[in-house]
């Protein structure tokens, strides 16, 4: 059971560089943002509950489609790392 545990795990590593990270906060935020704020507006006109979760789910995963995946747009800022120095 723990060999299909790990290898679901490294299936589902989605490395990003430290610029992707930001870039995707920033857009998580921005998006989250919004679709609460329509979402707020479709539910109060509509009167329904209802409809105002269908529409922040909607947003949420428009937003986890547009983040979730490792695009190639995140990974451009790979970091360099300071090689150790051996000796005197």
């Amino acid at each position: 059971m723990s060999e299909i545990l790990q290898d679901i795990q490294r299936k589902l590593v989605f490395p990003i560089d430290f610029v992707g990270q930001r870039t995707t906060h920033k857009i998580v935020n921005g998006a989250l943002f919004v679709g609460s704020i329509a979402a707020c507006l479709v539910g109060f006109f509509t009167q329904s509950v209802g409809n105002l979760l269908y529409c922040f789910l909607a947003a949420y995963f428009t937003c986890l489609l547009a983040v979730l995946p490792s695009y190639s747009k995140y990974n451009k800022n790979r970091p360099e790392w300071v090689h150790p120095k051996i000796g005197n």
